[in-house]
């Protein structure tokens, strides 16, 4: 089976401890010299003042709004085109959600749309750099209101020639086992403005400055320190993996243009493919015969939220449910062959 999601660095371990030997060796589990080592490296590599690491990107998303203030009677605008986390935490601090419609070519938050929902009432816009396309952040800088990127698909992308992590007011990594940056487990980080993050850090280790001293009502969303050092092993070879993806996402840009709907780059995004994503009518005949072939794929998100239940909105979105309708993921991790890639590309024409 061609998989979606590869861990090449995995197989390779012949001994997984020793991935976290100084963690398992110091028996710093919680907060130890992994976590504030990860932090300095990770902010380094962001192009970043600071970094506080968490237990998860969905962490990340709800001490932000927090952080920022964010509570009753507020609205939060974002995308109803993501995964569930970056909406219902605007739900757990009290606010309202408020969705736009993404841009149909780079499938990100449309600013425009943007423009027509803005009110006294919005606290903050959530931008998703969705698939590892960078959204647009200097236009949904423009309404004045303070920015949360969530880049849990993004972590190593450019965005007019600055790192991710250095341009939003807050932006939200994770690092979940598919992601192009992963751990093996649950973690997250966020980096941004200082006077914020100082919240943030005090809010990830229940509202503690220093042990017994709680200065607010926190939540227990530390990073743990075996993900830490893990991530830690991983962070050198980022670039070359993103660049390896970028790579295969070139190949079946030149081999599919035509055959199905493509990803098209935010212009002024590097885009890192986290999921390369291709849209046409026929998506559950290609996903049923790539999966005849041995080949894995998945839709991607196969229901907009204002169309769930839980988050259902009276609103049209018709880009939004566009892509949710005809998108589907295909392999583009960075562990695949060249053998593989073609297959893929191969096995796709034949299904049209």
């Amino acid at each position: 089976m061609i998989s979606l999601s590869g861990f090449g660095y995995e197989d390779t371990l012949k001994n997984p401890s020793k991935a976290f030997s100084n963690t398992w060796n110091s028996r710093s589990f919680i907060n130890g010299p992994a976590v504030n080592e990860f932090e300095r490296q990770f902010a380094k590599y962001c192009e970043a003042d600071s970094c506080v690491a968490l237990s998860s990107c969905t962490s990340a998303l709800h001490l932000s709004l927090l952080a920022l203030g964010v509570g009753p009677g507020d609205e939060v605008i974002t995308v109803p085109y993501t995964w569930v986390s970056t909406v219902e935490v605007i739900r757990q601090v009290g606010a309202t959600p408020v969705f736009v419609d993404i841009a149909l070519n780079d499938m990100c938050i449309d600013p425009k749309e943007v423009a027509k929902k803005i009110s006294k009432r919005t606290k903050a816009i959530i931008g998703v750099d969705l698939y590892g396309n960078v959204c647009d952040i200097d236009e949904l800088k423009k309404f004045n209101v303070p920015v949360i990127q969530d880049s849990a698909q993004s972590t190593g992308a450019y965005y007019k020639g600055k790192r991710v992590g250095s341009v939003a007011d807050l932006t939200c990594f994770s690092f979940y086992p598919t992601k192009n940056l992963s751990c093996w487990g649950d973690a997250g980080a966020v980096t941004g403005s200082g006077k914020y993050l100082e919240t943030i850090r005090q809010l990830r280790n229940h509202g503690q400055s220093s042990r017994f001293k709680m200065n607010m009502v926190g939540w227990n969303a530390r990073m743990d320190s075996i993900q830490a050092e893990v991530l830690i092993n991983k962070l050198p070879e980022l670039d070359k993996h993103n660049a390896r993806r970028r790579a295969i996402a070139t190949q079946y840009n030149g081999n599919l243009h035509g055959v199905v709907e493509i990803p098209v780059q935010n212009v002024n995004s590097t885009h890192v493919y986290h999921q390369y994503v291709i849209k046409n009518k026929q998506v559950d005949d290609i996903e049923k015969f790539l999966l005849s072939k041995g080949i894995q794929s998945r839709r991607y998100y196969p229901t907009p939220l204002h169309k769930t239940e839980t988050y259902k909105d009276k609103g049209y979105y018709p880009n939004a449910e566009y892509c949710s309708n005809e998108g589907l993921a295909i392999p583009v991790h960075q562990y695949l062959t060249s053998k593989e890639v073609s297959s893929i590309i191969k096995t796709i024409k034949e299904a049209i």
